[in-house]
């Protein structure tokens, strides 16, 4: 009987154990949670971005927060200005609706994306076909805007310089290819109401069809502002 009783009040001890130390175990947030929520936070935020990207918290070490209960986690934006590789966020540790305590972190973000890049050397004025370019898988983190991801873009346009093999195109490499060219002859049309009238002139500038180039006609050498209708016909409209 004496052995049942002891052995009764061990285990009332110890569930009293047990409750205290669950009464003052703090919370260990891991740097894995930590990341995973920043991580989907920026995700969510650069949705937008066609590519792919990888996240890196600026953070090591676990997080204890003090007291016990579930800790949820919620990123927000940070007042500090991003640049999009360096994307500040508040991390807000909560029980409940109560906060218990506000982190500063800033997220790494590297990007990827597919990038048309020269496969051979293109000259300049030369139209970029389909096999002056290959598609390769390269970070890009470093050109964001400045390289293009679609072979559709490139439609109609040629090199506006020499692009070396292996570089990437750039939008600033390229333009339209003219349907008319400076120096080339074209054919001047006014029309005032009614009446049209035509005049011979040189193109003093390129222009591509519905774009105004400045031309000059030959008879008269008056420079006027023209609509490119077609290859070779601009129209002067009054």
């Amino acid at each position: 009987m004496r052995r049942q009783i002891g052995y009764t009040i061990l285990m009332v001890l110890w569930g009293m154990l047990l409750t205290v130390g669950d009464s003052s175990a703090d919370v260990t947030v891991s740097e894995n949670e930590v990341q995973t929520a920043v991580e989907a936070y920026v995700s969510d935020m650069l949705a937008d971005f066609g590519g792919d990207i990888e996240v890196t918290v600026r953070r090591s070490g676990p997080i204890v927060v003090d007291g016990t209960g579930r800790v949820s986690l919620n990123v927000s934006p940070s007042p500090r200005r991003s640049n999009g590789r360096m994307i500040p966020v508040v991390l807000a540790l909560s029980r409940g609706p109560v906060v218990v305590e506000k982190i500063n972190l800033v997220a790494n973000v590297k990007y990827y994306d597919d990038v048309l890049v020269a496969s051979r050397p293109i000259q300049r004025g030369e139209p970029l076909a389909s096999k002056a370019f290959s598609i390769e898988r390269r970070p890009v983190t470093t050109i964001l805007g400045r390289y293009v991801n679609n072979p559709a873009v490139l439609e109609g346009q040629r090199a506006k310089m020499r692009i070396p093999f292996g570089r990437h195109i750039d939008p600033r490499f390229v333009e339209p290819i003219p349907d008319i060219s400076r120096g080339d002859r074209v054919l001047i049309e006014v029309r005032v109401g009614g009446i049209r009238a035509c005049a011979d002139g040189v193109a003093s500038q390129n222009g591509v069809i519905g774009q105004k180039i400045v031309v000059q006609n030959t008879s008269s050498r008056e420079k006027l502002l023209a609509e490119v209708v077609e290859p070779g016909r601009v129209r002067v409209a009054f």
